[in-house]
């Protein structure tokens, strides 16, 4: 998330913008001795150099211009009251879009210079191509004057961080709000962002110290020295929703010096007050002034100082102090009990947050434990769904449980052994019924043996008077098959 937007470079704006990039523009032009070749060389370094002087420039803009969705949603609610999302995105896009057309209008215009007939034709796709680049440049002008005014009004907004304990200071105008953040301010000379200025827009950010911790102090005139409409309630619930560490001082001019009676003070106080549930609130008191204060706006004082119940929540204690806030003494006592009421707040909150922590954390291991306790004696059941220690209630099961095994392993043997000899009868059987087999077999194979010699004979018989004779190999082999 982005907060800081000070990095973000001017955007130039019509002739702001190409004047430089034609300027840079090679002055030497080649003459007309040179070679064909040479001259489509240069006038396309030439196209591609200013391409790219124009690519660099748009690019950097849509660089430093952050995304909607990489903004801080404080940011994002303050910047809503000077531009238009719809529009900063449009005029984004169309930068983009004019980026990708001087791309295509260089590409386009490089492959023409390859095929240049002469330095006038060279030349003149050359003009064209710039031509065409301005061109361009010139239709996103209303664009780019957009975004520098956006611009303008980010690099103003001050660096707030929404993490860091913030004190904001709040009350009507001459209330002692700037003597009192002019002195707690802890920031260099040389520092501009720790330089406290009620002459800004919309509010300054400073910095203060206490027990080596840093605070940060948000000044906001405009803001949070009016009644709440409008644009101040636009950036008033901003700081209240994204400064969860916040702390509001409250300053009341009870003299009146500031134009506005005690009573319409507190009905500004209380307005405040419903947009800060539940962080601490402090009214500031010049002890000079309650010297003359009647007692009707004391009544006030003390209504304005006491908790009240708003929205069904209790809200959180409502402090006041009076002290002197014409001496740096009275001042410094103001800071210490604004920051010592916020390190208490996030202490609370820290305690609050780890109690939670251990109370989900038991939850879990509880649930985790009944759940082993559901697994273990889902074990214990048979198939009915019966507990099996509760079927297991004579104490002499057991005995009985190893007298039926017994009696099991008994009755399995004495069945053994009939099984056994049948077995060993059918065995003897079968192998007398495998040598008969066997024998009738080798007879039918005698049998057939003088039958295979009778054909063997006449088959080479045919075979010699086929050929006219028989050699001497064939006849020994007949004599052989004649004498077996």
């Amino acid at each position: 998330m982005q907060s800081d937007f000070k990095y973000i470079n001017v955007v130039p704006i019509g002739n702001e913008f190409v004047d430089p990039i034609l300027s840079r523009v090679h002055p030497n032009f080649p003459g007309k001795g040179f070679n064909i070749i040479r001259l489509r060389r240069f006038y396309t370094r030439t196209v591609k150099k200013t391409h790219l002087s124009f690519l660099d420039k748009l690019s950097t803009i849509l660089d430093d211009f952050p995304r909607l969705d990489d903004i801080h949603p404080l940011f994002s609610d303050l910047l809503r009251l000077v531009f238009d999302r719809d529009r900063y995105t449009f005029a984004l896009g169309q930068v983009s879009t004019a980026r990708q057309l001087i791309t295509n209008i260089a590409n386009d215009y490089v492959k023409l210079l390859e095929f240049g007939e002469s330095l006038k034709h060279c030349k003149s796709l050359k003009a064209n191509a710039f031509g065409g680049m301005h061109s361009v440049v010139n239709e996103i002008t209303s664009s780019l004057a957009y975004l520098e005014q956006i611009r303008q009004h980010m690099v103003r907004l001050p660096s707030i961080d929404p993490n860091t304990p913030t004190l904001l200071i709040s009350g009507y105008p001459n209330a002692d709000k700037t003597c009192f953040v002019d002195i707690i301010n802890t920031g260099g000379a040389g520092d501009d962002d720790d330089e406290f200025t009620t002459k800004s827009e919309i509010f300054a950010v400073g910095h203060t110290d206490y027990k080596d911790l840093r605070y940060q102090v948000v000044d906001a005139p405009g803001v949070l020295d009016k009644p709440i409409f409008g644009d101040c309630d636009v950036i008033i619930t901003g700081l209240a929703c994204h400064l969860p560490a916040s702390l509001v001082l409250f300053f009341l001019d009870v003299s009146g010096s500031c134009g506005y009676s005690v009573a319409h003070q507190a009905g500004f106080f209380h307005s405040l007050k419903s947009r800060f549930l539940n962080r601490p609130l402090l009214i500031v008191c010049d002890e000079t002034d309650l010297m003359q204060v009647s007692e009707q706006d004391w009544e006030v004082i003390e209504e304005m100082s006491s908790g009240t119940i708003l929205g069904g929540m209790e809200e959180e204690e409502v402090g006041l102090k009076i002290c002197n806030l014409r001496t740096e003494e009275g001042i410094m006592s103001v800071k210490n009990a604004a920051c010592e009421r916020l390190f208490d707040q996030r202490e609370r909150l820290s305690s609050i947050a780890q109690a939670k922590a251990e109370i989900s954390r038991d939850r879990y291991i509880l649930a985790y434990q009944e759940w082993i306790d559901d697994e273990t004696s889902s074990q214990n059941l048979d198939d009915d769904h019966h507990r099996v220690p509760d079927l297991l209630v004579d104490s002499d099961v057991l005995l009985r449980l190893e007298d039926l095994e017994r009696e099991g392993v008994k009755q399995s043997e004495e069945v053994k052994q009939p099984e056994e000899e049948e077995e060993e009868e059918d065995f003897v059987m079968a192998e007398e019924r495998f040598t008969e087999e066997r024998k009738d077999q080798l007879v039918g194979i005698r049998k057939i043996q003088p039958l295979r010699i009778l054909i063997a004979l006449s088959f080479f018989i045919l075979v010699g008077n086929t050929c006219g004779a028989m050699s001497h190999s064939t006849m020994s082999f007949v004599k052989y098959f004649l004498n077996d």
